[in-house]
């Protein structure tokens, strides 16, 4: 697993939530879940044998010591439990839906020897992580954004790029488009080389808009100036950007130095406008942090009857 920065985010907010700090101060809880949890310790033990090699090496105890909680051999399995029942206290509904009551029953009451807190790990990043990620992945990019408000604008009406009117939108209100009524998309990005990553958050949708065979088959910015391009299906259909639900929708722009190495992201006929499904938004971050000097830019657009 490549571990990025949302899977530190997510890790972090479980334990805020889980085991909140006291009077300023993390808790012994909160530091032991997000060693115990996370990708990076998988195969660490949580303490030491009693041999000598087995003493020496790196345990969820000593990492715990040598960041000042002291010796917590004695006490570890005590800490794990409290932290195992605080899980199970709190998403008790979503885990039994996820893997069973029989399953449940065995990370309760696990036996003698057997590790109850791979289990709730594996529920961890198989069901709750994904369904965090879907929530999370666009107001992490948004984090990032620049400030620049002009940078997408539209209009229903084909003119001469220089001539398109630019509405002046109030500080913090979204772009104000009508129903069922087809625009064109102005993209005015400080950047001219490179490529851009154009993302939607629609009313009931996610979809990646450029590249795509929908609205832009070639990414390259200097490419990219009026959305949809001539070769794309929008165009050839003169739908171009078209609201059919009222509500706010959402658009992510990401600059980039170099293309991405993702397959789904060639445009291609199957799948027109690729959906943003939370395991593509995990390849999409992985793919964006080997990469450096990428910028953000969102905007919010009302679409109204």
């Amino acid at each position: 697993m490549q571990i990025t920065k949302l899977h530190s985010e997510f890790i972090s907010e479980i334990a805020d939530g889980l085991f909140p700090r006291e009077n300023g101060n993390p808790t012994v809880q909160g530091e032991f879940f997000k060693l115990r949890y996370h990708p990076d310790k998988y195969d660490l033990e949580n303490k030491n044998g009693n041999d000598k090699e087995e003493a020496e090496k790196t345990s969820i105890c000593k990492i715990l010591k040598n960041q000042g909680w002291g010796d917590l051999t004695s006490t570890i399995q005590r800490i794990s439990s409290q932290v195992r029942d605080s899980l199970l206290t709190e998403y008790s509904e979503e885990i039994i839906a996820d893997i069973g009551e029989e399953k449940v029953n065995s990370i309760k009451h696990p036996g003698r020897g057997n590790d109850f807190w791979k289990n709730l790990y594996q529920w961890l990043w198989d069901y709750q992580f994904p369904r965090w990620v879907e929530v999370n992945f666009l107001p992490s990019l948004e984090k990032q954004a620049d400030k620049n408000r002009d940078w997408i604008n539209f209009a229903d009406n084909m003119v001469e790029i220089d001539k398109l009117h630019i509405p002046e939108v109030a500080d913090n209100q979204p772009l104000k488009l009508s129903l069922e009524k087809p625009y064109w998309a102005f993209i005015n990005l400080p950047e001219s080389d490179g490529y851009l990553l154009l993302l939607n958050q629609g009313i009931v949708s996610r979809c990646v808009v450029c590249p795509s065979q929908a609205f832009a088959i070639d990414y390259q910015l200097e490419k990219i100036r009026l959305l949809p391009q001539k070769e794309s299906l929008t165009y050839e259909l003169g739908c171009r950007f078209t609201f059919n639900e009222v509500g706010v929708e959402k658009f992510v722009a990401i600059a980039l130095e170099k293309p991405l190495d993702l397959e789904w992201l060639k445009p291609n006929e199957k799948e027109v406008a690729p959906d943003l499904t939370p395991e593509r938004m995990q390849e999409l971050w992985q793919e964006l942090e080997k990469q450096n000097n990428w910028r953000v830019y969102s905007q919010e657009v009302e679409v109204v009857g």
